[in-house]
């Protein structure tokens, strides 16, 4: 917090500024990170929800499946075998918190008697990825993305055994930093509503009726960046059936929203 600014004896201004930061070649844990939301910031949207987003890719296989929803057998003869798998690419999407975090609230406290007041607000922050170098993947993970060799573009079938050509490697190699979705870094949020704010002698503390209205809000698709594609798949009716199962399970495309409207009580501290 960098400081409290008192308009009136009824009015309430109040900016909040954090930055996060690794040193020494180091990086700030997920848990320290800058995330907004509830009713010490952003009132209209969930605690800690407001993030940018990004992908984490990682390693998935998928079952080589015909389109009777049978699977493709290693051995036709011997079912103990297995099935055929494909090793196919997968981006995890995740909310990894910001950097910097900016918020300023402002709200006019009407007195209606005694320790009970109505209160319009506004709700402005932004919650951005300042320094993607801070997001770096396990080197572990990101060894085993780069170095598998992703699809089965042919399959060879015979009487004993059904057998994958082998894939290719991503190429190009995607970054070793998390994959950070533009249109949700830099993006502002607000929240305006009205509260009733009661103080409650017994526990000491405020009680806070709000309901809030976002007209700044997260409301857009995402893909993911590294696609899974047809030339993963063998030629056939099998192959067109996993591709399309693949795409729907492991890289559908996600609609990003945010609430339009909250209504919700609290005891907890005012601005």
């Amino acid at each position: 917090m960098i400081g409290i600014l008192t308009l009136n004896e009824n009015a309430g201004f109040t900016p909040h500024t954090v930055v996060v930061s690794g040193f020494g070649g180091l990086v700030a844990p997920p848990f320290q990170r800058a995330y907004m939301g509830g009713e010490n910031d952003l009132r209209g949207f969930d605690i800690r929800s407001v993030s940018p987003v990004a992908f984490l890719p990682s390693v998935g296989t998928i079952t080589l499946t015909n389109p009777d929803g049978t699977p493709v057998l290693r051995d036709p003869q011997n079912p103990r075998a297995g099935n055929v798998t494909v090793p196919i690419p997968i981006d995890q999407i995740t909310f990894p918190g910001g950097d910097l975090s900016l918020v300023t609230n402002l709200e006019y406290r009407i007195t209606i008697y005694g320790p009970v007041a109505l209160a319009p607000f506004v709700d402005l922050g932004i919650d951005p990825i300042v320094r993607k170098s801070q997001l770096q993947i396990a080197s572990q993970q990101y060894l085993s993305v780069i170095g598998t060799a992703f699809g089965c573009p042919v399959l060879s079938q015979t009487v004993t055994a059904n057998t994958c050509s082998p894939g290719s490697v991503l190429n190009p190699a995607p970054s070793q930093d998390l994959q950070v979705l533009g249109s949700t870094n830099w993006r502002p949020r607000m929240s305006t509503g009205l509260e009733l704010q009661m103080f409650l002698p017994v526990i000491n503390a405020p009680f806070r009726i709000y309901w809030a209205y976002n007209p700044l809000r997260l409301n857009s698709p995402a893909n993911p960046p590294i696609p899974i594609t047809r030339g993963m798949f063998p030629a056939g009716q099998a192959g067109d059936y996993t591709y399309a199962l693949a795409k729907g399970t492991y890289a559908p495309s996600f609609l990003l929203r945010e609430p339009r409207k909250t209504f919700r009580f609290t005891v907890a501290t005012t601005f």
